[in-house]
């Protein structure tokens, strides 16, 4: 059962399909419905956590989310020969897993981009221990809004033998895990910087290729973090002006920001965040033209 198409449970992301719960009972099916956060501290919460669904074979809601065409992918299919309760409580270990860091942080591992992400990350008997009684977890591959609308791509995740015996140290974020979901993260925030610049500066937005867009706007988010940038609102502020001033835009010897530098003499003994959030307050309100 390693096919999307064949899968027996649908794990459906809360927080992506809002009052998710309600409207599966509403359906009338026969399903046996789990949400993941009952029986944890958090579950006054399990509206917006993951919830473990498994229809009789009466139902189409399989084969209704395998051929969803659109690109509001809210579900992931799992393939299983093991009970509801030996299911859930496996992904119950990961709901807030330790890592390597020292911190714990809710996975949101029912959102399929993060799911995507995050067992890409694992190869092996890793990643055999951490599918469990999963033998096969299907994600659909999510496209960015700018690029072209094609057939959901579905990406199985499968299980080569049978997994050790469980430790806690199989949950445990590592270096990779947490690189992985920091492409993720980098992924949901390259969209609302779209949205944003969609609305507020489409002229010069519409002069960047589609086929280029995510590939700019990596090259880009590279730059101000080798700048010395890392909150949003700073990386956000440096992709705007990249589109308005010109991808490069702290490098040219003349141009907006060397006119601003040359206005503002301490602005070089400030730290990377602080300029470029203080560059933006004053380019607010002098009159240049940004759309170059």
């Amino acid at each position: 059962m390693s096919n999307a198409s064949n899968a027996n449970f649908l794990l459906i992301d809360g927080v992506l399909r809002p009052d998710a719960i309600a409207s599966l009972y509403q359906l009338g099916e026969p399903l046996e419905i789990e949400p993941l956060y009952i029986g944890t501290r958090w579950t006054d919460l399990k509206d917006l956590g993951p919830i473990l669904v498994k229809p009789s074979g009466s139902t189409s809601m399989i084969n209704q989310t395998y051929q969803n065409t659109s690109n509001q992918m809210d579900a992931t299919l799992i393939s299983s020969r093991a009970t509801m309760s030996v299911v859930a409580d496996h992904l119950r270990r990961f709901i807030a897993p330790p890592d390597v860091l020292g911190g714990s942080a809710m996975l949101r591992f029912a959102d399929p981009l993060v799911t995507r992400h995050w067992l890409g990350s694992y190869q092996g008997e890793h990643l055999n221990a951490v599918l469990g009684p999963v033998e096969s977890w299907s994600v659909p591959r999510k496209s960015h809004s700018w690029e072209s609308s094609t057939p959901t791509q579905w990406i199985n995740f499968l299980r080569s033998s049978r997994p050790a015996d469980w430790q806690d140290k199989y949950a445990h974020l590592g270096p990779a895990q947490l690189d992985s979901l920091g492409r993720a993260a980098r992924w949901q925030f390259m969209e609302r910087l779209h949205e944003n610049l969609e609305q507020y500066h489409p002229r010069p937005l519409s002069s960047l290729e589609v086929s280029e867009r995510t590939l700019w706007f990596d090259e880009r988010l590279d730059e101000a973090e080798a700048w010395g940038l890392s909150s949003e609102r700073s990386l956000a502020i440096w992709v705007e002006y990249s589109l308005r001033w010109g991808a490069g835009f702290t490098e040219r010897p003349s141009g907006p920001y060397q006119d601003w530098l040359a206005r503002t003499p301490d602005a070089p003994r400030l730290a990377p965040e602080i300029r470029i959030q203080q560059m933006d307050d004053d380019c607010l309100d002098i009159e240049i033209d940004k759309e170059v």
